[in-house]
């Protein structure tokens, strides 16, 4: 018997699959109802235990190719029915084994759609996973540590994909693969981690990438300084976190959600048309205080109003709180990219 304990002291039984250690992170969930591979991948995770709010998951056969790291970032996972049948016949256990490997535990059996709405009235908690329901440690701060370093290659790299004579500095801050791969289809890229200062050379443009964690936190300081020097000087552009950090250079402020954004099935407007759109996100940009310094929020989330894409065009700055390339999800947001491709070339 395995359990899932909650920091407001609730605790839920299951059965165990992946690894079988305890593991400690913060709880959120996701409301994808495929892409269980590319949720476990991406680097925006790092850190969290996964609810999968969709009951059945693990259903269809691993596709590797579908991975946005070589690993899965996700602390833990919590599923209600991850061993379902596939059409061929038999269970999946593939996704069992496949964490197993990579050291991430699973609970399952979870009636997960009552702890959704359990984390949505309360907000995101800490929690562990473990085989035993004693009571915990709760006081560790899962957005403590770097949270990013983990997710990148801590070298300089160069990118000759594109056609295109035009270079942009790709900042990894803990970047999905889908992300990098739809950079590189518009230019050549020079990819600089996070923590490494970055070349003095010119670029057409400046891209930021997504990745886990607080925006706020002492580790991305340096790169928030030097996005506000470059404002003005080059086209810059970002996704999710990337947003967050464009903002913070231009003195906004960021928060730290309720529950936050993750799934693939969010709503986004500009006032006139409605778009679907793929997120993954815990924290987001301060409204007032974007528009308070110059920066114009041109869609927002059609449900709680947060901001999901700015911009300043007299600086040629633009950035997106969803993920165009979702991955999984809907290609409703792709035209961020052919923005992106236009504005290269002009």
């Amino acid at each position: 018997m395995y359990y899932l304990t909650l920091e407001d002291g609730s605790t839920y039984a299951g059965t165990g699959f992946g690894a079988f250690k305890p593991v400690y992170g913060e709880l959120v969930f996701t409301t994808s109802m495929t892409g269980y591979l590319e949720s476990v991948t991406d680097p925006s995770y790092r850190g969290q235990i996964l609810v999968f709010a969709f009951p059945t998951i693990a259903n269809y056969p691993l596709n590797k190719g579908k991975m946005e790291s070589t690993i899965p970032h996700v602390a833990g996972v919590v599923t209600k029915d991850a061993h379902a049948r596939i059409p061929l016949g038999g269970f999946s256990d593939e996704i069992s084994a496949f964490l197993g490997s990579a050291g991430v535990p699973g609970i399952d059996g979870i009636e997960t759609r009552s702890l959704v709405r359990k984390i949505r009235e309360r907000g995101s908690m800490r929690a562990w996973i473990s085989q035993s329901d004693e009571k915990k440690d709760f006081s560790g701060d899962p957005f403590a540590e770097d949270l990013i370093y983990p997710t990148v290659t801590h070298s300089i790299s160069e990118i000759r994909k594109s056609t295109s004579d035009k270079r942009i500095l790709f900042i990894n801050a803990g970047s999905k693969k889908s992300v990098m791969d739809n950079m590189a289809d518009l230019a050549n890229l020079t990819v600089v981690p996070y923590d490494m200062e970055v070349p003095d050379e010119r670029y057409d443009a400046i891209f930021i990438s997504n990745g886990p964690g607080n925006p706020e936190s002492p580790y991305l300081q340096n790169v928030v300084k030097y996005v506000r020097t470059m404002i003005g000087e080059t086209k810059i552009y970002g996704i999710c976190l990337g947003q967050q950090i464009i903002a913070l250079a231009y003195g906004a402020k960021t928060y730290k959600m309720h529950f936050g954004h993750r799934g693939s099935n969010h709503a986004v407007t500009d006032g006139k048309a409605v778009k679907i759109t793929t997120h993954n996100h815990g924290f987001a940009v301060d409204k007032p205080s974007a528009e308070a310094r110059g920066l114009k929020i041109s869609e927002w989330d059609a449900n709680d109003g947060t901001p999901e894409k700015l911009e300043d065009p007299k600086n040629m700055v633009r950035c997106v709180q969803y993920h165009p390339e979702a991955s999984p999800g809907p290609h409703d947001t792709l035209g961020f990219f052919d923005m992106i491709r236009k504005e290269l070339k002009a």
